[in-house]
């Protein structure tokens, strides 16, 4: 059963304020092939190193957080992203907030395995700043991603994966289109890209799509879409065997399926030595309300699993 989370929830949030952090704006090169490459961009903040003294061994150099977005955000429109770059450096960690290839509007027509090349860079990133272990915190699709990487890696950088709202995207448009609609728009995307026109303008489910990006979630057997389609095997995610941290606000709207029952079929699925599910009380998707405490937990998660490191 997943643990309800004990932390007071966020107070409403007062009159507009100014907010802002120190930090350092960067930009990481992806050079995914001889000829094709592309940059992220994104904010990070260093954590001070005497908040993490420690005379437990996995604690005295704390692993790098990078917190990976999902459809049509950016490294720093939320509240949700703001609250971890606030506390993770409080809890003793570095963190990094970056854009990948389906910021902004290019989600309407990413690749999704682009994210192999995306996330491949951000960990040589990291390396060449001394930060030789990495936590991968995905938010929505950022969970798709985060998975498939590692489970198709097995990156010894790996610490941890932390899934907030690792919703299924096919089923929800299943839902939303009903089977013979999908059906019908499945078989409607596959014209398109055998007539030479790949970015048809897909545009009745809850993002706007090309053709082919709405095959990439549409298609059950498409890795972004089998990542955690509940209906099916969870593969990717069977594959992964660092700690895992999942988490659902109780008020999830994309949830063709209960918050509580994902987590049960994540838990009975998860390899992971060390897995931990978290149910959310009267929050949704974005973890409106609660971003603080779900920033805290899941600091306060990875302390704890870094204590019992051998």
């Amino acid at each position: 059963m997943p643990t309800r989370l004990s932390t007071p929830l966020a107070p409403p949030p007062l009159p507009p304020e100014d907010w802002s952090l120190s930090g350092t704006l960067v930009s990481i090169p992806v050079p995914a092939t001889a000829t094709r490459h592309w940059h992220l961009d994104g904010f990070y903040r260093p954590a001070p190193r005497a908040r993490f003294r420690s005379r437990t061994p996995a604690l005295s150099s704390p692993p790098l957080l990078v917190f990976i977005h999902g459809m049509g955000s950016n490294f720093y429109r939320s509240r949700l992203k703001k609250a971890f770059l606030q506390i993770a450096p409080r809890a003793g960690f570095p963190i990094l907030s970056v854009n990948n290839s389906g910021a902004d509007a290019d989600t309407f027509d990413e690749h999704f395995l682009d994210c192999l090349h995306d996330l491949d860079a951000i960990r040589d990133w990291a390396h060449r700043r001394g930060h030789d272990r990495i936590v991968w915190i995905g938010h929505s699709t950022g969970c798709q991603k985060a998975t498939v990487w590692e489970a198709r890696r097995h990156s010894p950088a790996t610490t941890a994966v932390v899934l907030l709202a690792p919703a299924d995207d096919n089923a929800i448009l299943l839902r939303d289109l009903g089977p013979a609609r999908m059906a019908k728009k499945i078989a409607w995307a596959r014209r398109q890209i055998a007539l030479g026109n790949p970015t048809a303008p897909f545009e009745h489910g809850y993002e706007r799509f090309s053709a082919r990006r709405f095959l990439s979630v549409a298609d059950p057997v498409r890795p972004e879409a089998a990542a955690f389609r509940y209906a099916g095997r969870l593969t990717a995610f069977r594959r992964l065997r660092c700690p895992v941290l999942a988490a659902f606000g109780a008020n999830e709207e994309f949830a063709a399926l209960a918050p509580e029952a994902m987590l049960h079929q994540l838990g009975r699925a998860t390899r992971s030595r060390h897995f931990t599910s978290l149910l959310i009380p009267d929050t949704g998707h974005s973890f409106r309300e609660a971003e603080a405490a779900v920033a805290t937990q899941v600091c306060d998660w990875l302390r704890a699993v870094l204590a019992s490191a051998p």
